[in-house]
């Protein structure tokens, strides 16, 4: 799965506007004409350490000249594996001289079959408009197919045509556990505030991505800012 920063998720048009500016963003979503799931995707990423069962890897906005993305910000990345479990923890850091805007998340896909049960205590979720982006107010998942708090089949979430890629507040407690039969994982996160869940086409799959922002992050008053200096932190497990 693809690590998304300095963004999650996608920027219609690519475009945004922060301190006073407007930003043009490249395109590299054609079929909706958006900037997508930030710059990391198709870059070189430096190893700075690497051990029997952990590793530590880093990259920069500042390694070449982005467009429509002036700011210095870095990410490493460190992952350490120990029987049945794989952490995997997020530093952000501004290393510029101005104010950044920047977004995380981990677009981390986990294989399903027909009786794959998705389970997390979500409190609500966003409906999306017609370009996949939130619109409204979180609503809560009571009474709604979105509630999955005792369990729900992977399969339905898409019968009909149904399309899930929504995003919903981070769950409230004991991570989001999906269950293949023959095999369970649970999945948490910390600072992550919210999580998008996405089947694809072929449903045999389903994304659990902890982001930090909603999509388009950047044309919202909720966008994250770190000052230079400053960094963000952040966690992801997973357990068997």
């Amino acid at each position: 799965g693809r690590f998304l920063f300095p963004f999650n998720d996608r920027i219609p048009e690519g475009k945004y506007s922060f301190g006073g500016r407007e930003y043009q963003l490249d395109i590299n979503n054609p079929e909706d004409g958006s900037a997508i799931h930030g710059f990391m995707y198709n870059k070189r990423i430096k190893l700075l350490s690497l051990e029997q069962t952990k590793a530590t890897v880093y990259w920069s906005t500042g390694e070449e000249k982005i467009r429509g993305y002036p700011f210095v910000i870095s990410l490493t990345i460190g992952y350490s594996i120990s029987p049945g479990r794989l952490d995997i923890d997020f530093t952000v850091k501004n290393e510029g001289e101005t104010t950044a805007p920047f977004a995380l998340g981990w677009h981390s896909y986990f294989r399903t079959v027909p009786s794959s049960v998705l389970t997390g205590e979500f409190p609500c979720f966003f409906k999306i408009d017609s370009s996949f982006l939130p619109v409204g107010d979180c609503v809560s998942v009571c009474g709604t197919e979105y509630d999955f708090s005792r369990g729900g089949s992977t399969v339905e979430m898409t019968a009909g045509g149904k399309i899930l890629d929504n995003t919903f507040a981070a769950p409230e407690k004991g991570g989001v556990i999906l269950d293949n039969g023959d095999y369970k994982v649970r999945i948490s996160q910390e600072n992550f505030t919210y999580t998008q869940l996405f089947i694809p086409p072929d449903g045999d799959s389903i994304a659990i991505e902890p982001i930090t922002s909603k999509p388009n992050s950047f044309n919202s008053p909720e966008v994250l800012t770190l000052s230079p200096g400053n960094v963000y932190t952040a966690l992801v497990r997973i357990e068997s």
